[in-house]
C-alpha cells in the first residue's frame, strides 16, 4: 500500500503549486492508495488568499490546516469560514509517519 503525506509549508505559490497539483492528480488518478495534506506555516496565509489553490487543496479530502499557526496568525476563523478543517497537526503528522506515509514537503 502506497501512502503519501503532502506537507505544504512554503508561502511561495510557485513552490506550493507542484505539491498541490501532484496531490490532486494522485488522488484523481489513483497513483497511490492514500493522499493526505497538511497545510502549515506561511502556506496557510497563501492559500487563504488564493482561491484556485485553496479549492485544489480542498479537493483532496481531509486536508488539515494547523490550528496553532492559524490562531497565532489570526486566520483560523477565516479559514474555517472558507471550509478548511483547522486542527492541531502534530499528532496527525506523527501518526502518518508511524503508518508508513512518505512525506513530501513543498
Amino acid at each position: 500500500m502506497t501512502k503519501v503525506l503532502i506537507w505544504l509549508a512554503s508561502g511561495d505559490r510557485e513552490k506550493l503549486m507542484p505539491g498541490v497539483i501532484w496531490g490532486v492528480n494522485a488522488k484523481r488518478n489513483k497513483w497511490v492508495d492514500e493522499v493526505r495534506v497538511i497545510v502549515f506555516g506561511e502556506s496557510e496565509k497563501t492559500l487563504l488568499h488564493d482561491t484556485e489553490l485553496f479549492g485544489m487543496v480542498q479537493e483532496i479530502q481531509g486536508a488539515l490546516f494547523c490550528r496553532f499557526v492559524a490562531e497565532k496568525n489570526g486566520t483560523a476563523e477565516q479559514l474555517e469560514k472558507r471550509g478548511a478543517k483547522v486542527d492541531y497537526v502534530g499528532q496527525p503528522i506523527a501518526k502518518a509517519i508511524a503508518e508508513g506515509f512518505t512525506v513530501l514537503t513543498f
